[in-house]
């Protein structure tokens, strides 16, 4: 199946760098598929720092990448002010209110095990539910893309303060938002109501503003980032619009790409200082 971004409209938010590519998804069927080390790995894994097993993502045949994306940065009133708050409702401690740094980055950890936790709940749901083969499939490789596209992204994130005594906060912290955000989606919680153009409009102007901020090795590490995400939106919203319960294609692609201008709105916040 072409990728769902050839498929619909075309559009991309790094229209020159992904030039409407198509995708190769290989990953077989498999019995589960987990994020915490204690479940079983149905995908081919690699430990990463925290709880989660990383999946590859090699079977993603992308165009060459060697370029950066065409997209010009906007003003900061173009995107949204705010990130959005974690759309699935989880006991967490309010890291914010402890005093030494070492204790937020536990907190911050064990936030992030509880959202994990949640979510490996929520998947196994999900995947028993599936009674067609082809679709627990898709699902198992839409995660495996989710994985990799996590990973990189927290990766990236906590790379602003690399080495510094903040960077374990940063890092826990992007995985539990992020985990939250694929609980929604798996439970198909509706997305802000938002437009697919309009979704993607702000996606490119809140991408070039990040690119802005950085250096020359984070800046292709963002553009790595943002190859992985379109991946895994685009395979996930090819399972979603495969179920009689699910989003059409148009408003799939646009509550994900909402929740990516969200993510990297926050970070550039938090980077402009």
């Amino acid at each position: 199946m072409q990728k769902l971004i050839s498929q619909v409209l075309c559009l991309s938010v790094l229209p020159v760098l992904v030039g409407c590519v198509t995708s190769n998804p290989s990953v077989e069927p498999a019995e589960s598929l987990a994020t915490e080390s204690e479940v079983v790995d149905v995908l081919a894994a690699s430990e990463q720092p925290g709880d989660s097993a990383a999946t590859e993502a090699e079977d993603s045949s992308v165009e060459d990448v060697s370029s950066e994306p065409v997209v010009q940065a906007a003003p900061a009133s173009a995107a949204p002010e705010t990130a959005t708050p974690s759309p699935v409702s989880l006991v967490k401690q309010d890291c914010g209110q402890l005093e030494t740094q070492q204790a937020m980055n536990q907190c911050a950890a064990d936030n992030y095990k509880v959202a994990d936790k949640e979510l490996n709940e929520v998947y196994q749901q999900v995947r028993q539910g599936l009674e067609d083969e082809f679709a627990k499939k898709q699902l198992t490789d839409a995660e495996g893309r989710w994985i990799t596209f996590r990973d990189a992204q927290c990766a990236f994130e906590s790379s602003y303060l690399e080495g510094g005594s903040m960077a374990p906060l940063i890092q826990s912290s992007c995985l539990e938002q992020i985990t939250d955000n694929r609980t929604a989606e798996l439970k198909q919680t509706p997305g802000p109501g938002i437009n697919f153009v309009t979704a993607d409009t702000q996606l490119n102007q809140v991408y070039g503003a990040v690119k802005s901020l950085t250096q020359e090795d984070q800046t292709q590490a963002l553009i790595d980032v943002q190859l992985n995400w379109l991946d895994y939106r685009d395979a996930h919203c090819e399972y979603e619009s495969s179920l009689p319960s699910g989003l059409n294609i148009e408003n799939c692609l646009a509550s994900l790409t909402e929740t990516r201008v969200w993510q990297l709105q926050a970070i550039r916040n938090s980077w402009s200082f």
